[in-house]
């Protein structure tokens, strides 16, 4: 049986980039927050031409933002962490050499940490940082609002950069699942495809086959019967055509009763004498469609790959299980199958994924003096069309 490749992912399925909301992430916030809070200090050093002090405000902000941009890169983590240090360092400093701007620098400091620390450390040190200051300006304003305010700026300057951080990690999650979403579904529609496409073709160009041999077998003594095959070949290529674009629009289905007919009469062109049992036994829609594309497969496989005198098929619904078997006496390797593979191909690949989305199994082996094609699935199971 032939077995239909399967091409590379379409260009439009690659990986996407994230959303321009995910690249504005936490550390960007924190860096724009930096000429904010270090305005007043740069200001105050600058007014009194106090050189050391300006420039320990400068190299505190570039701390802080080498920090934010290499924070959550992989394999700067250990530096990002070592410069946050370094900038605890430097404000405890400034605070002891000019004792000023608290209000600015430890909403900075806060900062720092929400982007330069790993994520799960980042609400600790924030605390801490804000409880610490906020107890600082306590004592030396002697005041409780002070200490309350000091608390609220410098909790909300580092927990705002928190979320956004966290937000846009969650929203690069969000990106990467919906493209594993739409990959995975490209795939399906793509092995959906794959399966009618190989079932509708390969049934019908073997029908055509049988039909063609027939119309060799009686062109010069039987012009009747020699253009009533002909006109079968006609019917079967439109019917085929008008199959082919059901398959590609996706709602093609089949139905068991009509294969059964197309069976018995497909055989007989074939000359293979065929037994239908269970006619009338009524399925459900799910398990009608399988039975239906298993019928298509069991003939395709008969007239391609064994010539086989007879068949049986077999439909039975009992103790809450579809059941139908496919059995003839046909053997591999004879003229019908000169060229052709064992039928272990796509096409009982394709059937036993239908079987198992349903719940069911499929069973196909030689017995003595023939083959067997079966299915069996649960009434109660039935989930999913094939």
């Amino acid at each position: 049986m032939s077995t239909v490749a399967r091409s590379a992912p379409p260009p439009d399925c690659e990986e996407a980039a994230p959303p321009r909301v995910a690249r504005l992430s936490g550390r960007w916030y924190a860096v724009a927050w930096t000429p904010v809070l270090l305005l007043v200090p740069v200001v105050a050093a600058a007014q009194r031409f106090d050189v050391l002090q300006l420039l320990a405000v400068l190299l505190l902000g570039a701390v802080h933002v080498t920090t934010a941009i290499i924070g959550r890169r992989a394999g700067a983590r250990r530096l990002a962490e070592a410069l946050v240090a370094v900038s605890v360092l430097m404000v405890i400093a400034y605070q002891l050499l000019w004792d000023e701007h608290q209000v600015f620098l430890y909403p900075l400091l806060a900062l720092t940490m929400a982007v330069g620390v790993r994520r799960r450390l980042a609400p600790g040190l924030i605390s801490g940082i804000a409880l610490s200051g906020a107890v600082a300006a306590g004592l030396t304003s002697a005041r409780l609002a002070d200490a309350l305010v000091f608390a609220i700026i410098t909790y909300m300057a580092g927990f705002s950069a928190v979320l956004i951080d966290s937000l846009s990690q969650s929203t690069v999650e969000l990106a990467a699942a919906r493209e594993r979403l739409a990959r995975s579904a490209v795939a399906e529609e793509r092995a959906r495809f794959s399966r009618d496409l190989h079932d509708l073709l390969g049934h019908t160009l073997s029908v055509i086959v049988v039909k063609a041999q027939a119309v060799r077998r009686f062109a010069a003594t039987d012009p009747g019967l020699t253009a009533e095959h002909a006109r079968g070949i006609e019917e079967i290529g439109r019917n085929a055509l008008e199959e082919v674009r059901e398959a590609v629009a996706g709602y093609r289905e089949e139905v068991l009763a009509d294969e059964l007919d197309s069976a018995r009469s497909t055989l007989s062109d074939a000359g293979v004498r065929t037994e239908i049992r269970g006619t009338g036994t009524v399925l459900p829609p799910q398990i009608d469609r399988l039975f239906a594309w298993t019928v298509r497969e069991g003939v395709t496989n008969i007239l391609r790959h064994a010539p086989a005198r007879s068949c049986a098929i077999l439909v039975e619904l009992a103790n809450g299980v579809a059941t139908i078997e496919i059995i003839d006496d046909g053997r591999p390797g004879g003229p019908a199958a000169e060229g052709a593979a064992a039928p272990t191909g796509s096409g009982l690949a394709g059937l036993r994924e239908r079987a198992e989305r349903l719940g069911g199994v499929l069973a196909a082996d030689h017995e003595a003096g023939g083959f067997r094609l079966g299915v069996s699935v649960p009434v109660t199971e039935t989930r999913s069309g094939p």
